[in-house]
C-alpha cells in the first residue's frame, strides 16, 4: 500500500515531466522543414579534341570543345537537380547475357546557374566547372510533391540578389577533380 502511494506519484510526475519534451522535438523539426538553408550544387563538363597535337591550334576546334565542355556539364547539373530516366533491357538466352542495353534520358531546363571556372588541361581535356543554387523554396516543393511532378511543379527558381559578380573567372588550377 505505501508503495503504491509513493511509485504512482512518481510515474504521474515523471509522465508529466516528459511531456513537453516530445512537444519540443516536433516544433524544432518543423522550424527544420520550413527554414531551410540553400543548396550549392557544384558539377563539371567535359569536352576535347579529335587529334590533341593538332586541334589545340585549330580556334574552331578549340571553341567546339570548349561548348561541348559547357553542355555537358548542362546536362550533369540536370541529373543532379531533376534525376535520370534509365530504360534497360537485356536478353538471355540459355542462361547466357547475349545484349544488355541501356538508356539514358534527361529532359529538363536550368536556369540560374553559373559558370565557375573554365579550364583547359595540357591533355586537351576541356573542363566547365558549374554551379546552381537551389532556393530553400525550391526544395521545399520537391519535398512536397512525386518524383514524377518535380519537373512540372518544381521550377528552378531565380536567384535572389546579385548572383551574377564572378559568372567567368579562371583558375589556375590543373585538375579534374572538385571537392563539393
Amino acid at each position: 500500500m505505501t508503495l503504491r502511494r509513493i511509485l504512482i506519484p512518481a510515474l504521474v510526475v515523471t509522465m508529466i515531466g516528459c511531456a513537453p519534451v516530445g512537444q519540443h522535438r516536433n516544433a524544432s523539426a518543423d522550424r527544420q522543414q520550413t527554414e531551410l538553408d540553400p543548396i550549392t550544387v557544384r558539377v563539371s563538363g567535359f569536352g576535347t579534341y579529335e587529334q590533341v597535337s593538332k586541334d589545340r591550334l585549330n580556334t574552331r576546334k578549340r571553341l567546339l570543345a570548349r561548348r561541348a565542355s559547357q553542355l555537358d556539364a548542362y546536362r550533369n547539373l540536370a541529373e543532379r537537380v531533376y534525376g535520370t530516366v534509365i530504360y534497360g533491357s537485356s536478353t538471355v538466352n540459355d542462361f547466357v547475357l547475349q545484349n544488355d542495353m541501356f538508356r539514358t534520358y534527361v529532359d529538363s531546363y536550368i536556369r540560374g546557374a553559373k559558370m565557375v571556372a573554365v579550364n583547359e588541361h595540357s591533355d586537351g581535356v576541356v573542363e566547365t566547372v558549374m554551379e546552381l543554387k537551389l532556393e530553400p523554396r525550391f526544395r521545399a516543393c520537391v519535398s512536397r510533391v512525386t518524383d514524377r511532378e518535380v519537373q512540372d511543379l518544381c521550377p528552378i527558381p531565380m536567384p535572389r540578389g546579385n548572383d551574377s559578380a564572378g559568372d567567368f573567372q579562371s583558375r589556375g588550377v590543373d585538375s579534374l577533380y572538385y571537392l563539393e
